[in-house]
């Protein structure tokens, strides 16, 4: 699972870095919109492979960096404004911030 904050603090949730790259632009990528991290805390960024021009869309991939943050999720769910998702267990902003927010027992 991959978690997606914009610029504008509106988090996605995709059920991968697979996904994620099918749904995210270029463009996006280029301009430093997302942060991005897994379920676990890992940190990604996002590598312009091939960039925006008049005739190319350009090209990206989501990589990992850095070391694993435990908070991490939970500091992307309490900056969120709004939520899309597209893991069917995490529907809404609620859902995310239950599921990342609440206390493991």
């Amino acid at each position: 699972m991959l978690l997606v904050l914009d610029r504008d603090n509106c988090l996605s949730i995709h059920r991968s870095v697979n996904d994620a790259e099918a749904d995210l632009e270029t463009i996006d990528v280029e301009n430093g919109e997302y942060e991005f991290c897994d379920e676990s805390g890992q940190p990604y960024v996002g590598e312009v492979l091939k960039p925006v021009t008049n005739f190319s869309s350009g090209a990206f991939r989501i990589v990992s960096q850095g070391a694993r943050d435990p908070g991490l999720p939970a500091a992307f769910v309490s900056r969120a404004s709004e939520c899309s998702s597209k893991v069917p267990e995490l529907k809404s902003l609620n859902d995310a911030r239950a599921r990342f927010l609440s206390p493991k027992p």
